[in-house]
């Protein structure tokens, strides 16, 4: 259930602004995010840039399905109709383009040279006209960027010059990386420094302490920023470069930057904004929190309150965190639980508690079948990107946010931005929470529906107020 002071539910449109978004334009938006080569399948207008192409995509195959960067055009309607006002979509750069012992590098992160676009997505005049016809409609477009590591085909070519020339790294000589080691997950050095992958496909760790390094990163992402006027980065493996590095070069993209800081570790997350290394990080602990929360009929509740707490006092502005429930690593929600009721609440709380609601594409559909990747990369398009049930509660979700935003809708002299959510009441198995205008009540009790009372005590409402629900 939601309460609200009574307001007016309009729609927005937002004009591109000529200036970089900032952490505070963000915060008011809904984003969405793309494996490009699985949103949207080729069209008239959008053709293949891979060829030929199965004949279904079978996430399991781990190989190209057709999407690009034009083909997500033909779908921002879609979008919209979800009030989804941001897209953020998979790696842009060129990719090590041959078969691996995992498969192809359809996913973007195998990034070799950061400085190129993958000509598997598309052209420089592709991925201009998706930025063009993103910003003609209000919306902002945020791009994973992938610098830490390069891959590798085998352990022992890693470090040869003329290896990497043939791989076609953009980094050639050996001292652009760190020498190699595993990482060891329990040594915080060991985890900026040595390399993710293994001995089949090692990721090399790129020297980030390296001034020529650190020179060319910072010189490419303002001017690739600049070119497509790109509005945010997603930072991939951000816990695996030293802190220090990303202020220079989140300052040198000059827009938003969110990272990739995987894991339940507050304390550790929250240094990203305490120590200022970038302005949000992706919401893991609060995603630990709904999980254990909601992932299962008459779960724990107390979950979702102790680390929402937590997250709220730790971070400088949760308002800036993309919250959400699935991404490419992470296995479906509806893989978690099958009870659409628990599936609700829980997108509830993704989208009032402080912070951007994320979406992973395909969570609209309901996806289920996905546990872990690959089985949680599936083409989107059999769905025939119905409206379902969850679209439209997304879709109103979406309007009540933009709808308090918009009217400035004001609850103890704070709006719903400006507002920290407050945990009001909470049992074993229901959880009261208000953030500005707006009061949440959710139950973690599934379905069917069952009789219980749940006493909220002070929602702050006078008796004079107007309430929607």
């Amino acid at each position: 259930m939601l309460g609200l002071a009574k307001l007016a539910l309009v729609g927005l449109t937002s004009l591109h602004s000529v200036h970089a978004a900032t952490a505070d334009d963000w915060r008011g938006r809904s984003l969405y995010q793309i494996i490009t080569d699985r949103f949207a399948p080729p069209s008239d207008t959008a053709p293949a840039r891979t060829s030929p192409l199965p004949s279904t995509c079978d996430p399991l195959a781990q190989t190209w399905c057709g999407g690009t960067w034009l083909s997500i055009i033909d779908k921002l309607d879609y979008l919209q109709g979800m009030g989804i006002d941001s897209i953020w979509i998979s790696p842009v750069s060129r990719n090590i383009d041959v078969y691996t012992p995992y498969n192809y590098a359809y996913h973007g992160y195998w990034v070799n040279d950061p400085t190129t676009l993958n000509p598997r997505f598309g052209t420089e005049s592709d991925l201009l006209a998706l930025s063009s016809a993103v910003h003609e409609r209000g919306m902002y477009l945020m791009v994973d960027i992938v610098v830490n590591n390069i891959p590798s085909l085998s352990v022992s070519a890693s470090l040869s010059s003329s290896s990497l020339a043939a791989d076609n790294s953009y980094w050639t000589d050996p001292s652009d990386f760190h020498p190699q080691c595993w990482i060891d997950y329990s040594n915080a050095t060991s985890v900026e420094y040595c390399w993710l992958g293994d001995d089949k496909l090692p990721l090399m760790d790129v020297n980030t302490e390296n001034p020529n390094v650190v020179q060319t990163l910072q010189s490419w992402i303002a001017n690739f920023t600049k070119a497509y006027t790109i509005d945010g980065l997603r930072i991939d493996a951000a816990k695996h470069i030293p802190g220090d590095f990303w202020p220079g070069f989140c300052g040198a993209a000059g827009v938003f930057c969110t990272g990739e800081v995987y894991g339940s570790d507050i304390g550790f997350a929250s240094q990203f904004q305490t120590q200022q290394w970038m302005d949000s990080i992706l919401g893991y602990p609060l995603y630990y929190s709904l999980v254990n929360a909601f992932g299962a009929p008459m779960a724990n509740m107390s979950a979702f309150v102790d680390i929402g707490k937590q997250v709220l006092s730790s971070f400088p502005h949760p308002e800036y965190l993309a919250n959400f429930l699935e991404n490419h690593d992470l296995p479906r929600w509806r893989n978690t639980t099958v009870d659409p009721q628990l599936a609700y609440n829980a997108i509830v709380a993704q989208h009032i508690f402080d912070g951007i609601p994320l979406i992973y594409y395909g969570q609209e559909q309901d996806f289920g079948d996905g546990a872990a990747d690959p089985h949680n990369r599936e083409a989107l398009w059999p769905s025939d990107y119905a409206n379902t049930t969850t679209y439209q509660r997304i879709g109103r979700l979406n309007k009540i946010r933009k709808a308090v935003i918009a009217n400035n809708t004001q609850y103890a002299g704070h709006n719903f931005l400006d507002s920290r959510a407050t945990f009001i009441a909470s049992s074993n198995y229901d959880v009261a929470f208000r953030k500005g205008p707006i009061l949440a009540v959710l139950t973690n009790r599934g379905s069917p529906s069952q009789n219980a009372t749940f006493g909220v005590g002070q929602t702050g409402f006078t008796s004079q107020s107007d309430i929607v629900e």
